[in-house]
């Protein structure tokens, strides 16, 4: 979750897991008691968006319990593949997202568990470039679907939306690659935990120090074959 005057996001909860599990493993679990502590603090979630690991009925639960609207990469299963090749040619409207060019249409009662509840399921197509047929939808397109409770933007807005949870990812790749989280250094869950968390702390209170540091100071050259500070600090400075 992205703090409104930070341009990267912020965690606000970590939790780790003893062993090598699996990302659905026990989620709704886990969503749970992040949202309870939420809720004790009086934060309440507006929009929620994760991958297809969320894509679990329990979860779904959760979400309607504690978001206003969420939307869940939809995992391909029969019944969706029985529709994909029954929406008429009319139903799909092309859009662009950056270079990339699609076609999108959405079902506004699809049932994925069970028949007491139904969402919005907001599909993506993409012509592939083999010309391989899908031997399902018996057309030659890659197909993507978004499983949200909100009925009210378009689209386009809902795929956009999805679609920028990558740069909300980017803090992770930081945090993998410059802090030690894919190689963790202790035996133990509790020390790891305690790691991640002061780990955390990083993006958290750059971008407070950066409002400290004099003008004068940013862009300052540090030795010879460094970057400059203002290079090394950029990635959290607080958005315009």
């Amino acid at each position: 979750m992205a703090h409104p005057e930070f341009s990267h996001a912020i965690p606000v909860y970590v939790e780790g897991r003893n062993g090598n599990s699996q990302a659905k493993y026990l989620q709704a679990d886990t969503l749970t008691r992040m949202f309870g502590q939420l809720t004790n603090e009086n934060i309440r979630i507006g929009r929620f968006r994760a991958d297809s690991a969320s894509y679990q009925e329990e979860v779904l639960r959760a979400l309607e319990t504690h978001t206003e609207s969420f939307y869940i990469r939809a995992n391909r299963c029969a019944k969706l593949d029985n529709i994909l090749g029954s929406i008429a040619p009319e139903k799909w409207q092309k859009i662009r997202l950056g270079v990339q060019e699609m076609e999108v249409t959405d079902l506004s009662d699809y049932k994925p568990f069970s028949k007491d509840r139904s969402y919005r399921l907001v599909i993506t197509r993409i012509r592939r470039k083999d010309g391989q047929a899908d031997v399902f939808s018996g057309d030659a397109f890659t197909y993507r679907a978004i499983l949200t409770n909100e009925h009210t933007s378009s689209n386009e807005a809902v795929v956009r939306f999805y679609n920028a949870r990558g740069a909300s990812e980017r803090l992770f790749d930081v945090l993998n690659n410059d802090f030690g989280w894919s190689k963790l250094p202790c035996s133990f869950l509790a020390e790891n935990t305690s790691f991640m968390l002061m780990t955390l702390c990083m993006p958290i209170f750059t971008p407070i120090l950066l409002e400290s540091i004099p003008e004068k100071l940013i862009g300052l050259s540090l030795p010879t074959g460094s970057r400059s500070l203002s290079s090394d600090l950029s990635l959290f400075q607080p958005s315009g």
